[in-house]
This record gives C-alpha cells, sequence and structure tokens, in this order.
C-alpha cells in the first residue's frame, strides 16, 4: 500500500530531475560562453593581480603589493572621485531624460512613436567605438559642424581644452549613447500600467502631474530601479567613451578608472596594476549586480 501511495511522487520527482536536465542541457553553451569570455578572464585577473610579473610573465608573489602600489598614487584617490562622480551625474541625467521621452512617446500614435523610438535607440545599437567618434567629429572637435553652429551664434566654446567643458562632454555622450536602453525600459513599466488608473484619477480631478507623481512614478519603481543599477553598471566600465571622446584629458580631467585600467596596462604595460585595479572593478561590479538580483524581484 505504502509503495502504491509513494509511487505518483516518484514519477513526478523523475519528471522533474529529466526537465531540469532538459533545462541545463538548453543553457549549457550560453553558459560555456561566459565561462570562457567573461568568468575565466575575471578569474585570471585576480590571479595576476597577485602576482610581480616581468612584461606578462609571473616571477614571483606579490601578494596585496601591486593593489598598496597602484592606490599609493595620489591621483588614485581624484580617479575614484572622479569615476563616482561620472557615474552619479550620468546616470542621473539619462534617467531624466529617458523618463521625460519615455511618458512623451507613450502619448504619441504609434507610428509617430515608432519613428521617435528609432532615433532614441540608434545611438545604443551601433558600435560604441563608432557612435563616440561620431560624437567627438559632430560636437567636440574645434572644426565640428556643432562648435560652428554655436561660434555663428556668438558661443565660442572648445571642448577638447577646457577641463570642464571636457567632463560636460563625456557625461553628454554616455548619456546620449545609454538613452535609447532606459527608454526603452521605462516605457515598457509605464505601458505595463493599467490604465484604469488614470481613468479613475481623472475622474477624481487629479492633473496630470498629480497622475505621474501619484501613478506613474509609483508604478514604475521596478523599472526604474533596475535602469538605475545597469545603467551604473555600465557607466562604472566605460572605457570607449573617455578613450576615443577626450583621451583622459585635458591633463586629467576626464580621467576614469576603465580609461585608468587600459592605460596602467596597455600604455604603461605595467599589467599587474592594471590587473589590481581590474580586480577592484569586478568587485564593484559584482555588488551591483547583487544589487541587481535582489531589486529584479521587487513587485508593483
Amino acid at each position: 500500500m505504502a509503495e502504491q501511495m509513494l509511487a505518483p511522487a516518484r514519477t513526478a520527482a523523475t519528471r522533474r530531475d529529466r526537465r531540469d536536465l532538459v533545462g541545463l542541457v538548453y543553457v549549457a553553451p550560453v553558459m560555456l560562453v561566459l565561462l570562457v569570455v567573461l568568468i575565466l578572464p575575471a578569474l585570471f585577473a585576480v590571479f595576476y593581480s597577485l602576482l610581480e610579473l616581468q612584461s606578462v610573465r609571473p616571477v614571483g608573489f606579490a601578494g596585496l603589493d601591486n593593489y598598496r602600489r597602484v592606490f599609493s598614487d595620489p591621483q588614485m584617490v581624484d580617479v575614484l572621485l572622479r569615476t563616482l562622480g561620472f557615474a552619479v551625474v550620468t546616470v542621473a541625467l539619462t534617467l531624466a531624460v529617458a523618463l521625460a521621452v519615455a511618458v512623451f512617446l507613450d502619448r504619441l500614435t504609434t507610428g509617430r512613436a515608432t519613428l521617435v523610438q528609432i532615433l532614441v535607440i540608434l545611438p545604443w545599437v551601433i558600435s560604441t567605438i563608432v557612435g563616440a567618434l561620431l560624437f567627438r567629429w559632430f560636437f567636440v572637435t574645434d572644426i565640428s559642424p556643432g562648435v560652428y553652429l554655436l561660434s555663428q551664434l556668438g558661443i565660442h566654446v572648445k571642448p577638447l581644452t577646457d577641463p570642464t567643458l571636457s567632463m560636460v562632454t563625456l557625461v553628454l555622450v554616455a548619456t546620449w549613447r545609454t538613452l535609447g536602453f532606459a527608454v526603452l525600459l521605462l516605457l515598457a513599466g509605464i505601458k505595463a500600467v493599467p490604465a484604469e488608473f488614470y481613468e479613475a484619477a481623472t475622474v477624481d480631478g487629479a492633473s496630470s502631474r498629480q497622475q505621474f507623481r501619484l501613478i506613474t512614478l509609483p508604478m514604475i519603481k521596478t523599472s526604474l530601479t533596475i535602469t538605475t543599477v545597469v545603467l551604473t553598471m555600465s557607466n562604472l566600465n566605460n572605457v570607449e567613451a573617455p578613450l576615443v571622446t577626450t583621451g583622459g584629458g585635458p591633463g586629467d580631467a576626464t580621467q576614469i578608472l576603465p580609461l585608468t585600467i587600459y592605460q596602467q596596462a596597455f600604455t604603461h604595460f605595467d599589467f599587474a596594476g592594471g590587473a589590481a585595479l581590474a580586480a577592484v572593478a569586478l568587485v564593484l561590479n559584482v555588488g551591483l549586480v547583487f544589487v541587481y538580483l535582489r531589486l529584479a524581484r521587487w513587485s508593483v
């Protein structure tokens, strides 16, 4: 009798195990790619940061000496603060503009909304290097159309020679690059808000501003939070924009952590120091991933 009662449970467990095995087979190729191109290089970076290197050949164990050496540089504090400021300002500006664009798109007809979405998403889907080069050519260089048009209005600026304008330019190119991604996520969140909420608010006499503050923002908190985390991770690892647009200059005005890692390893050929800084960036990114995974469980 007991065997007959346990038989259905065993059959269900067997089916569940078989389903899990099939699922693992499907995700195995993706996990293998992630292991080869992402996880193993990250582990090698941490490993090499603990070694004493000549060129790229290990000649001894350095322990934490590479970390002490790179962080003993008095400019490193400025680099970290500049990186934090760049990320915070860029994320805040991107979210503000993306939220405004998403609300605008939600009120457009389908044809017009599609055209605007294509224009907004275009910088995000093209290569980051190509996008940064296009932005530099059109807005930044002394002979660019953007600088020429401003000069015709009596505004004479040279973004590449002014420290403040260089950082502003870097923020703008990073915002321009990631705006389409933020708009897509926020627009999806806005589209998921039931129309009945707005209809009830209209009947109660709520203005458009009140509806946005009391309905839209609370209902898209999940999309807004996840977008913030992903944008922060993106800007903390943004090496293409400063490398192509400003090169870290003038002076060290736009020298941020990802660019410092690149230059430490491939310009100064200090691979151990570059690996140490990369390990620090890895810790920051892993922390943000855990934040992302936790916030992704939120429900409205």
